[in-house]
């Protein structure tokens, strides 16, 4: 049935708000049922099957048995799911038909209505108040105009109530309809979609991951050449990584990855932020270390200031605007955290060996290591310094720790499979150890994890 024709906008609505048809619904609701007793009845015969009342015998019986068990109670859930349907369709037929009617009733006393006001406009000329009986008609014509248009208020509210019944019984209908089809019998729609992309596209999403980790690599050696690096560098390669991961760990978990992959892009990630992590606290605690030399110096030189002034006057002035306790401490905290700052951001210049720069990834890292060193020199040992040099030499160990893995995950596998002149890999990798991440990866779950 198509949407009934009217104009629906007298009831604030752009089109019929029911567009259904109840007898349909009945149909549909039967034929659901018919469904449901037909299902039931070959689960009956299953479970017969299974329990071993008839006359099923020779070598395979235990296990017809079996599946004929598992049979039943698929075809169990899908019963229940029919039986849900008509249900809920039963239900809905009779709601259905009742907004349907009312619905129509109420469309056709707005109309009514309309043609009412529409008939007791008020005229275009005016009423003579001079004539009685024009004006006991003016006024009779104006009250029905207002009893029409109240009238259409009136029908749009009611029908306002009426929908949100019928539409609440038809919401819960199909709530508990799709509640019912929520079972093992079907796929999810994760399964239907996102899986099934993921499995149709696999060797393209390979490529993609295969581009975005040697990317980051090509960043990270960018870093490594340059001297005084853009930050946004760093952070493009950590980026990319990330991307790489988010590939391989679907790949992993649908099957059509290994999570060794997943594993290797997690190393970079974590040694990555975690070597620029520990710079950044390495050069903090230098800073720290710095600022505190600073305060004490500039703390010192005030006190001294009363020391070496001359005269009843000088050694006052001295002391009310340089050497008193506050005056001095306020000096040093200033010059401390000048300092702080100063260290803290600045970006470090000079040569350091050949071989520190590339233990620590980038020139900065080698020159705050020669820096912390310098630090230790001048000032000796202590809780920030000697923190400033572990964190640093934590730095260049996560920097050689993820480049020893990188290097090795892009030697151990072929890189870019499929791409080379002869269809093989550009970048061919050890095949056994290809074989063995293939071997080792089922659905997903390695076997070793």
């Amino acid at each position: 049935m198509s949407a009934r024709p009217g104009d629906w906008g007298l009831l604030d609505l752009d089109r019929d708000p029911l567009p259904g048809d109840p007898d349909q619904v009945a149909a549909e609701a039967a034929h659901y049922r018919d469904l449901a007793d037909e299902i039931r009845s070959q689960v009956a015969r299953l479970r017969d099957l299974a329990a071993g009342t008839n006359e099923l015998v020779g070598q395979f019986a235990p296990e017809i048995r079996d599946s004929a068990e598992e049979l039943a109670a698929h075809l169990s859930q899908a019963q229940g799911r029919f039986d849900t349907v008509a249900e809920q369709l039963d239900r809905w037929h009779p709601e259905l038909e009742y907004g349907r009617v009312e619905t129509g009733s109420l469309l056709r006393r707005a109309e009514d209505a309309k043609h009412e006001a529409a008939v007791n406009e008020a005229p275009t000329t005016p009423v003579d108040r001079a004539d009685p009986a024009a004006v006991a008609a003016d006024q009779a014509r104006d009250t029905r105009l207002r009893q029409a248009t109240s009238e259409l208020a009136t029908l749009v509210a009611r029908c306002q109530t009426l929908l949100e019944e019928v539409n609440g019984v038809g919401d819960d209908v199909a709530r508990r309809i799709q509640d019912a089809s929520e079972d093992q019998l079907e796929d999810s729609w994760w399964d239907r979609n996102v899986r099934s992309f993921i499995h149709e596209h696999a060797d393209f999403l390979k490529l993609i991951a295969d581009v975005l980790t040697w990317a980051a690599t090509g960043l990270a050696i960018a870093v490594l050449l340059l001297s005084n690096p853009a930050g946004w560098i760093a952070l493009a390669a950590i980026a990319l990584t990330a991307g790489a991961m988010v590939i391989h760990t679907a790949l992993a978990a649908n099957g059509d990855g290994s999570w060794v992959d997943v594993g290797m892009d997690a190393f970079a990630l974590l040694t990555f932020g975690a070597g620029r992590l520990l710079t950044s606290g390495a050069r903090t605690a230098l800073a720290a270390r710095e600022g505190m030399a600073a305060f004490r110096a500039t703390s010192t030189a005030a006190r001294q200031a009363f020391a070496s002034a001359s005269g009843f006057f000088g050694r006052a002035g001295a002391w009310l605007t340089r050497s008193n306790v506050v005056a001095r401490n306020l000096r040093g905290a200033g010059a401390g955290l000048s300092r702080f700052q100063q260290v803290r951001n600045q970006v470090l210049t000079g040569d350091v060996p050949l071989l520190s720069w590339l233990s620590f990834g980038e020139k900065q890292g080698a020159l705050l290591h020669q820096a912390i060193q310098t630090s230790v020199a001048q000032h000796g040992s202590g809780l920030l310094l000697n923190s400033a040099l572990w964190m640093s030499n934590g730095a260049r160990t996560a920097f050689l720790a993820g480049t020893t893995s990188d290097i090795a995950g892009k030697v151990v596998n072929p890189a870019f499979p499929g791409l080379g002149p002869d269809g093989g890999p550009v970048l061919p990798g050890i095949p056994a150890v290809d074989q063995w991440l293939q071997e080792h990866t089922v659905h997903g779950v390695p076997v070793f994890r």
